[in-house]
């Protein structure tokens, strides 16, 4: 695609958001690399004005850290935009780096948007993730595969705050954006950690996708692309044949026990998502649907200390208890 076309077609993309107004104030989570600098200036560039940017550090990368901090705030007063800087100041036991990441990013921008009356917060996440994070969630696990993929628009509670996340570029790929940047002579700082592969997100981006495509001959992205989106739209469509259950305090067994397994399965896994449970795997759901038919079994052990159990007909969800 040339350049032009290419400039055009990632504001297209951000420009044809529908139900954004462009005057509510928005949430702009920023780390200084390309995805979010693009991120950033295509939404000033098609009219979003009221931004704020939202940066968080999480102290893992010495130096570079401290200059994506002055990068960041450099960048907010040319900009004259307001900024929310914080740092992590200790991960939490018994769950991976990447869980803890996520649930610190949320609660910052929980903080955030009850300091600025804010809803919504846009995420620089593109195709390249978007394939990335369904081969991840596949390989690990998944309770299905239209959960496996990242939604454009995805609803999240965090510090007693609901918050609507949206992707504006899930369907751009990384090398456009990169593209657009360098057309639009964009300042950014490069992550040398992405070139690592400690992560397993690294492994999959740097090892598997090319080893895949060098078996197969061809590049596979765009069809998987593609079948996140056709995934993605099938669990929308059961999300909306499902019961709401998975919305309650505690999840009546009786009446769960009378639903097709597939729907069982959504409204456990939707449950526990409510719950804030991470990391949620088919057999944690299976488990849970074992409680309701199997009277011996009252407790299903979860990831970060909870449990859940049944007691009088119901589901809930309970810290675990030390053995006696």
């Amino acid at each position: 695609m040339p350049a032009k076309q290419r400039l055009a077609w990632i504001e297209r993309t951000v420009k044809g958001l529908k139900g954004y107004p462009q005057g509510r104030v928005y949430l702009v989570g920023v780390s200084g690399g390309v995805d979010s600098r693009v991120l950033l200036q295509t939404l000033i560039d098609t009219g979003f004005t009221n931004l704020v940017i939202c940066h968080l550090d999480h102290r893992l990368r010495g130096r570079d850290s401290e200059r994506e901090n002055r990068l960041i705030r450099r960048l907010a007063t040319r900009l004259k935009l307001p900024l929310v800087q914080e740092q992590v100041e200790g991960w939490p036991p018994k769950i991976s780096l990447e869980t803890a990441a996520r649930q610190a990013r949320q609660q910052f921008f929980a903080r955030a948007a009850k300091q600025f009356g804010a809803s919504h917060v846009f995420l620089g996440h593109h195709a390249d993730d978007q394939v990335e994070t369904f081969l991840f969630n596949i390989l690990r696990g998944a309770g299905s595969i239209g959960q496996a993929a990242m939604r454009t628009e995805t609803r999240i509670s965090a510090g007693g705050v609901d918050l609507i996340v949206v992707r504006p570029l899930l369907h751009v790929w990384k090398q456009e954006i990169r593209d657009y940047a360098r057309q639009r002579r964009l300042k950014f700082s490069e992550d040398a950690t992405n070139a690592e592969n400690k992560f397993t997100r690294n492994r999959i981006r740097n090892l598997l996708v090319p080893e895949i495509e060098r078996i197969l001959g061809r590049p596979f992205k765009s069809n998987l692309l593609r079948l996140c989106e056709i995934a993605g739209d099938e669990a929308e469509l059961l999300r909306q044949l499902t019961p709401t259950w998975w919305e309650l305090d505690e999840l009546p067994v009786r009446d769960l026990r009378t639903l097709p397994v597939a729907f069982q399965r959504r409204v456990i896994h939707q449950w526990l998502t409510r719950k804030q449970i991470d990391d949620v795997s088919f057999e944690d759901v299976e488990q849970i649907r074992s409680m309701l038919s199997h009277q011996e079994i009252a407790k299903v052990n979860l990831s970060a200390g909870n449990s859940c159990r049944r007691r009088a007909g119901k589901l809930f969800k309970a810290p675990q208890r030390d053995p006696e």
